[in-house]
Formats: C-alpha cells, sequence, structure tokens
C-alpha cells in the first residue's frame, strides 16, 4: 500500500458514515450530488468505492454537519 492512502476498511466505514448522516438528516443522493456540483450517478459511484475528493469531503461536511475532526478520523 502506498503511503497516504486509505485502508480499505477505513474507506467502507466513511462511506457507512455518510450515508448515515444523510439518512438522519434526510438529505438525497440526488440534493448531495448537486451540493457538490456532480450528479446523482457519480455521486452513487463516489459513495459506493469512496473516491471522494478531499475538497468534496469537506463540502459533505458542511452539508451534513458533522465536526471536521468526525471526518478526519477516517483519513
Amino acid at each position: 500500500m502506498k503511503r497516504g492512502y486509505c485502508k480499505t476498511f477505513e474507506v467502507d466505514c466513511l462511506c457507512d458514515f455518510l450515508r448515515g448522516e444523510m439518512k438522519r438528516k434526510r438529505i438525497t443522493q440526488q440534493a448531495a450530488a448537486d451540493f457538490l456540483g456532480v450528479t446523482q450517478g457519480m455521486f452513487f459511484r463516489k459513495i459506493k468505492d469512496g473516491s471522494f475528493t478531499i475538497r468534496e469531503l469537506k463540502e459533505l461536511r458542511i452539508l451534513l454537519e458533522v465536526p471536521s475532526e468526525t471526518i478526519a478520523r477516517f483519513i
């Protein structure tokens, strides 16, 4: 594994956390995709395989209203 990359289980935990927060806050994939400026299909792909950029994670943190420390523990 290359240095600086997330381990597979950490990416899965991050995506599970994002899905859970979206469900708790009743935010749809379409609404999150619109907030990030991507299509709903692209958002689905990103949340499925965890291919978010740091910028997108920062924006999702704002949308979901979670502390930055919460997202940082997955990275």
